[in-house]
């Protein structure tokens, strides 16, 4: 993950906002890019602030009024509604960190930013991802069996990082997801996922837990504790890195990569809604949006009277 403190600042900073940014990415699961741009916006209201001799945890309703007004007059209707965006998902953080016990913004009516499509790569980035990390060491071992399990899966981070080795039905390649709201589901473990999985539960996983026989958790770190879900990211963020994709890659891709390749290959959403662990089907429909952009593309790519050609 970045340095959010490399970004340019004008010389303006904040350890508050990089807390949030780090809580936002890490916690949330929100992606870079939007940690950056939220990172700008914090960082000038900041100075908005500096101005009238106050600071962010000193800011009044009147005072974010006035900085989103003068945003309005001065940028995009979307990047105002994405700083309010930022403002409120910034002091709910520090409500639920003990720093503030009330939050400036509450009451405010704010300009919602439209939800963008989820961000997926591409089949062949995919691949490249997968098969660009080795096995022959134990840390590799343990990120290709994640990375397996996470594109086969569709599962999130933490689901991924809260498996026991009794959620684990290798023999009939099936495995136990707790997802939100502590809700169990099954899901199929394809066999390139489970040879990899089965790789790193002999001897790399024997190794790391060498000290601690007992670890029920699957996924463990170099001391053989269960991995964290920063450890989770950050190993994974360096194994996209390594490939070129760390700018693209969040701790959704491989989720959104899952349900978006499945639906472009032509999967009942009702499928893809139980694999995701969905609640309502409503959240699993943005994919057929996704899939939407992708056949407009392949059909202007391809079709001869897609496009109006000069004779």
């Amino acid at each position: 993950m970045s340095d959010f403190r490399d970004a340019n600042t004008d010389g303006v900073g904040s350890p508050l906002v990089d807390e949030f940014l780090v809580f936002l990415v890490v916690v949330q699961e929100r992606s870079e890019l939007t940690a950056l741009a939220y990172r700008s916006d914090l960082l000038r209201f900041q100075t908005h602030l500096h101005g009238s001799g106050t600071d962010l945890l000193s800011a009044s309703k009147r005072d974010i009024a006035d900085f989103l007004g003068q945003y309005r007059t001065s940028t995009s209707p979307r990047s105002a509604a994405r700083a309010g965006s930022a403002l409120r998902s910034f002091y709910g953080y520090l409500i639920s960190a003990g720093h503030l016990q009330e939050s400036p913004i509450e009451g405010l009516r704010i300009h919602t930013v439209i939800p963008t499509l989820p961000k997926a790569l591409s089949v062949s980035e995919t691949t490249m991802l997968l098969e660009s990390t080795e096995t022959t060491d134990d840390l590799g071992a343990r990120d290709r069996a994640m990375l397996e399990l996470l594109y086969a899966s569709g599962m999130r981070i933490s689901e991924l990082i809260g498996l026991d080795t009794e959620d684990l039905r290798t023999a009939s390649f099936w495995l136990t997801i707790t997802g939100k709201g502590n809700k169990e589901r099954l899901v199929p473990i394809p066999p390139i996922a489970g040879r990899y999985l089965a790789h790193y539960l002999g001897e790399p996983r024997r190794s790391l837990t060498r000290q601690r026989p007992q670890e029920r958790a699957v996924f463990v770190n170099t001391r053989g504790s269960r991995l964290t879900r920063q450890g989770a990211w950050f190993a994974l963020k360096q194994r996209a890195q390594a490939v070129g994709l760390g700018a693209r890659f969040s701790p959704h891709t491989l989720r959104h990569s899952c349900a978006t390749h499945l639906v472009e290959a032509g999967a009942d959403l009702r499928v893809v809604q139980e694999l995701l662990g969905h609640a309502s089907i409503s959240t699993t429909e943005i994919y057929t949006k996704v899939s939407a952009a992708h056949l407009t593309r392949v059909y202007n790519a391809t079709h001869p009277r897609a496009v109006d050609r000069p004779d």
